[in-house]
């Protein structure tokens, strides 16, 4: 049995003193005797991992599929700029919308939260981005990937950590603060109640 897992530094395993042993894709693993493919990445969106689901990897190689959304603000873009060509991350340091920005009165510092092409995505965050953008965005990232498991008959178990969505996820990982590191990711009880979780759906 083959187990398929995305997300972002929390499927990672982020602040965990022995990431591929103690977090909660290894946990399920271990459980159920499967092998486990982990592509989590801290600051990673759900743009990434859509494309990771579609063009980078075969998915029907795989027996399930366990996907933990994020927060739909981040994003990435491709950056052909040295001749090289590799995928940039925007993972913007707030929590939900501009709004939210805004109310924290950090909107002005922005542009100092990116290294590549600040000025554009300054305007972004600023200007275009807001709350309804935000839920037609996750939603359409919801649909594509649960759509796409479908047609490949991969069963799927799908997560995020938003929790101000709107959508009906498998599982919505909220931590209590006991079950959290220093930085608020899943400590090692956090995974192992996640691991658990999710093992339910599946």
């Amino acid at each position: 049995m083959r187990i398929y897992f995305d997300g972002c530094s929390w499927t990672k395993g982020e602040e965990l003193e022995n990431q591929e042993e103690e977090r909660y894709s290894r946990l399920i693993c271990n459980k159920l005797g499967a092998e486990e493919t982990n592509l989590g990445i801290g600051g990673g969106s759900n743009d990434r991992i859509i494309r990771n689901l579609i063009v980078e990897n075969n998915i029907e190689e795989y027996d399930h599929a366990v996907i933990q959304m994020t927060l739909p603000a981040r994003t990435e873009y491709w950056n052909n700029a040295s001749g090289g060509g590799k995928w940039i991350k925007i993972n913007p340091c707030f929590n939900f919308s501009n709004w939210l920005f805004q109310k924290e009165g950090r909107i002005d510092n922005l542009s100092n939260k990116f290294r590549h092409h600040s000025n554009f995505w300054t305007y972004y965050y600023k200007m275009i981005f807001n709350v309804y953008y935000s839920h037609v965005k996750e939603k359409i990232q919801y649909e594509t990937i649960k759509s796409y498991c479908k047609s490949k008959g991969v069963p799927l178990t799908i997560c995020s950590i938003n929790e101000w969505s709107k959508l009906d996820f498998d599982y919505l990982m909220k931590m209590k603060r006991r079950h959290r590191a220093k930085m608020g990711h899943p400590n090692k009880l956090g995974h192992q109640i996640i691991a658990k979780s999710i093992l339910d759906k599946i």
